[in-house]
């Protein structure tokens, strides 16, 4: 095997450290990181500490795809060990087993417009393979769905980062629309929080909700709630340190159950919303001169992460905001 210098870090440090060896262009990209001991290796150029790494094999899939297709797509989607192509992919021709041989995946599917009632459901369509469950892992966490009947947004991808990256060790948590888990499972894993109440009204992510809590082995830290949170979110009050309202185009309808679930002392909001890009410096005054008028407290926004854009001057931003 080669060997490269080698950087040591703690196993909830490495998604954040990896991320930052990258940026400095201290990152070896060639190999891949790998456990030692109890530490993980990330490998980097340039060190003290020189090991072994499994060399990673670079191979351009859309080439291999050219050899199959006569106009092979662009862009594609991995969840798990399946690839998922844009709407309007036509594959009545293609060669599917071929197809994925060269994109090392077991499944194929179409993406289509994500259901517009409030169970958010997914109406992926599966071209190739059994059925649609899938286990994915993101940011050291396996999400556990099936992905043709719940959404799973790799666009998100940064934001489910950014909430296992705060600083919730012990905290109680209450995730207004949970889904499968999205960012359940990162307060939980890599956040370390103590329990986190989770309100959801569809059945099957509830479903893919347990199955990724047992995997990860925090079954016991999590209660679920089936229903509409504008009911099981009554009965959270006064409990929270944070509470997440990760829904969009907008969460407005449960601005007031959230603000009644923190605890006396106030707490975290993280309130998503679509805005026009224009608009979003204003979105946030209003909305922190809102909370602060409903709760009677001190409101401050603390940050305003943009997630990714929506569609044309549409933007999805979160807005941490400190109620105290």
């Amino acid at each position: 095997m080669p060997t490269s210098y080698a950087f040591l870090c703690a196993r909830d440090e490495a998604s954040k450290e990896y991320d930052r060896l990258k940026h400095e262009g201290l990152l070896n990209s060639d190999l891949k990181p790998m456990p030692y001991g109890e530490h993980i290796a990330i490998p980097v150029k340039v060190g003290e500490l020189e090991l072994e790494f499994q060399t990673v094999e670079r191979n351009n899939p859309h080439d291999a795809l050219k050899e199959i297709l006569p106009n092979p797509p662009k862009k594609w989607e991995r969840l798990g060990d399946m690839v998922i192509f844009q709407q309007g992919t036509d594959t009545t021709n293609w060669p599917l087993a071929e197809v994925t041989a060269a994109l090392n995946c077991n499944r194929v599917a179409i993406q289509n417009e994500i259901d517009s009632d409030i169970t958010r459901k997914s109406q992926l369509e599966l071209v190739h393979g059994k059925d649609g469950w899938v286990v994915h892992r993101e940011n050291f966490v396996d999400y556990e769905f099936d992905a043709t009947q719940v959404m799973f947004s790799s666009g998100n991808v940064t934001e489910r980062r950014r909430m296992g990256e705060l600083q919730t060790k012990g905290e109680i948590i209450v995730d207004a629309f949970c889904g499968i888990g999205y960012y359940t499972l990162q307060f939980l894993v890599r956040g370390e929080a103590e329990h986190v109440h989770a309100c959801e009204i569809n059945p099957e992510s509830i479903f893919a909700l347990k199955k990724g809590l047992e995997r990860n082995g925090v079954s016991e830290n999590c209660t679920i709630y089936p229903g509409d949170n504008r009911q099981t979110m009554k009965g959270l009050q006064g409990i929270a340190d944070r509470v997440i309202l990760g829904l969009i185009p907008s969460s407005m309808n449960a601005w007031g159950l959230a603000i009644r679930c923190l605890k006396k002392s106030g707490g975290m909001l993280h309130i998503h919303m679509n805005v026009h890009e224009n608009e979003i410096e204003k979105w946030v005054e209003k909305t922190t001169e809102w909370f602060a008028t409903a709760s009677g407290k001190t409101a401050t926004a603390s940050h305003v992460e943009t997630v990714k854009k929506y569609s044309p001057h549409i933007m999805h931003v979160v807005l941490d905001l400190r109620i105290d």
